[in-house]
Order: structure tokens, then C-alpha cells, then sequence
């Protein structure tokens, strides 16, 4: 066997086990797991997490003081719908969560309930959210069409051709 031939199924098998742990343990809600995505946006949680960071969270049953959580401004509150990734100062799920970010003098105005809250931060990714953000414009995705094409193209390699005799 070729060490491309080996290569490109070593390259197979680790996709196919990428996919399956991620379908098992990242799993996002809207497919029916519990890992919700989002991108770090502003300076609020600096130094802890920076703009453009990748979060993971994760929903827990409770919820303890000094957990990143990433929540949902409540119904009814200016800026109702939008995630907030802040740290729990206090409270609990029945009466709303006193949040504040790493980097601010004062708590949140909102106290979110546990029905808010979209999970605590399991860990992140410096950075990344900016690449996935970009990856989501045309220019990003003009980028990875060429990219697989070009990865399609040099995978090929030069035209088998019979032997002779």
C-alpha cells in the first residue's frame, strides 16, 4: 500500500471519529445536545477571554459563584435575546443570577433565570470565533471552496497508467 493510499485512509478514519465524538459530546441544542457556541464579543471578560474567542458551554442543573456563564438577556429587558458570557457574583436560578464581567466596575442589570441561561463555560479557544465568523461571509466561503478544490485537485496526484510491456 502507498503511503498516500495510508495517509489519505489514516486522514478518513480521524474525520470519521472527529464526527462521531462531536455528534456524542458537542453536539449543539438545536440538534438535540447540550453544547452551546458562542463567539466572545467586546472586552467585558478580559484578561479571561478576549474578543473573537470561541466559547463552549455547557447546561448544568445549578450554577455556583465564580462559574462564566453564557445567558440570554431576559424577555421584556432592553436588549432582550442577546448572549452575555458574564461571571455569577451571587443569586440563584429561582430569582435570577447576579452576573458581572471580568473587566466592568458594576454587576449586570439583568438577573437571568435558569430558563436564560444557555450554559457555564466549559473552556475556549483564543481567537478562533474570528475565524469562524469569517468563514461565514462570501469571502470565506469563496476561501474554503477553493481550498477544497485545491485539496481535491493535488490529492489526485499524476494519472495512473497501465503498464507496459
Amino acid at each position: 500500500m502507498s503511503v498516500r493510499r495510508l495517509a489519505s485512509r489514516a486522514l478518513t478514519v480521524a474525520v470519521v471519529v472527529a464526527a462521531v465524538a462531536w455528534a456524542i459530546v458537542l453536539r449543539p441544542p438545536f440538534l438535540g445536545g447540550e453544547t452551546s457556541y458562542v463567539i466572545v464579543s467586546g472586552e467585558s471578560m478580559e484578561p479571561t477571554m478576549h474578543n473573537g474567542d470561541l466559547v463552549f458551554a455547557r447546561e448544568q442543573e445549578t450554577y455556583a459563584r465564580g462559574d462564566i456563564l453564557v445567558y440570554r438577556v431576559p424577555e421584556g429587558e432592553p436588549g432582550a435575546g442577546v448572549l452575555i458570557i458574564h461571571r455569577v457574583m451571587g443569586g440563584d436560578a429561582a430569582t435570577g443570577y447576579i452576573l458581572q464581567g471580568d473587566n466592568r466596575e458594576n454587576v449586570d442589570p439583568w438577573r437571568p433565570t435558569q430558563a436564560d441561561v444557555r450554559g457555564k463555560t466549559e473552556w475556549h479557544i483564543p481567537r478562533v470565533g474570528l475565524l469562524v465568523a469569517f468563514m461565514g461571509t462570501p469571502l470565506g466561503l469563496a476561501t474554503l471552496a477553493a481550498l477544497i478544490a485545491f485539496v481535491l485537485v493535488v490529492g489526485r496526484g499524476p494519472e495512473q497508467r497501465p503498464a507496459t510491456t
